[in-house]
């Protein structure tokens, strides 16, 4: 009787455990300057990433499009390292970002996604340019 009730204490200890690792802060958040392509010209951005205490991944976004400032959300983001996937939404539209880390998790190269819009002739991959350097990194 006590081993069933053994076994499956163990297997809820051990949930537990993974479920916690999972949510552990992948040493993301902070603020990245870089760059931000919109409207045909890549553009001076700042990314901060943000990791809550249940480990979800959030974010914002600046950068000034032609003379005003613009700004954004990032969402739904999911890490798998090195790459880093969110949603993000501004004022004008939303779409896939989609980013790569390198090992040290000091700077990102990736795209932006927008389905709407025709695929870039200079991006055989497809999207639009998103860059960051960990500020003061």
């Amino acid at each position: 009787m006590i081993a069933p009730f053994a076994h499956a204490l163990a297997v809820l200890i051990g949930l537990a455990a993974s479920a916690g690792a999972a949510q552990a802060d992948p040493g993301l958040a902070g603020e990245y300057r870089g760059i931000i392509w919109s409207a045909g010209y890549d553009l001076p951005g700042t990314t901060v990433l943000m990791v809550g205490a249940d480990g979800r991944i959030t974010g914002r976004y600046d950068y000034v499009d032609a003379t005003q400032p613009a700004s954004g959300t990032l969402t739904g983001c999911a890490f798998a390292a090195p790459v880093l996937r969110c949603r993000w939404n501004d004022a004008y539209g939303s779409g896939t970002l989609v980013v790569r880390f390198d090992p040290a998790l000091l700077a990102f190269e990736g795209s932006w996604y927008d389905y709407s819009l025709p695929k870039p002739h200079d991006r055989p991959e497809g999207g639009y340019r998103w860059t960051g350097r960990r500020a003061g990194g």
